[in-house]
């Protein structure tokens, strides 16, 4: 079966380029601890899958919705340095966590009915390697 562009595992970087971009996004973003601590969060969840939700109670914040949308953000730094962009779905929007994870589309929803981001294989790698998860 194809992937669909949500659940697309094909690496868009490297190791070594995710280390230089998270390198690069630490010292542009004046208070990177949040940050740092979602992709900890993300990377020693079980099979480095974790959903919005898991991710909001993992690091503090309120909701899915607010976790959602500073993963967003994160993965757009990321991207930005990495000179990548996902493709635009339908509604000509682009998903920014895609630079981080790709979807679990065999499960689209969890028990709890909330969609699984998986990080990115070289995106692991690079946070081990930089001792950052």
């Amino acid at each position: 079966m194809p992937y669909t562009e949500f659940d697309d595992p094909s690496p868009i970087a490297g190791s070594e380029q995710f280390k230089e971009a998270l390198r690069a996004v630490r010292d542009k973003v004046p208070d990177m601890i949040p940050f740092a601590k979602m992709l900890r969060a993300h990377c020693q969840a079980p099979r480095h899958t974790i959903t919005a939700s898991k991710l909001a109670e993992e690091v503090g914040y309120p909701n899915y919705s607010s976790a959602n949308m500073q993963y967003g953000i994160l993965a757009h730094h990321v991207a930005d340095v990495l000179h990548y962009a996902p493709k635009p779905v339908k509604s000509g929007e682009r998903h920014w966590w895609r630079t981080l994870a790709y979807g679990n589309e065999e499960m689209l929803h969890n028990e709890n009915g909330h969609y699984e981001w998986i990080m990115r294989p070289e995106l692991v790698q690079a946070l081990q390697e930089l001792n950052w998860a």
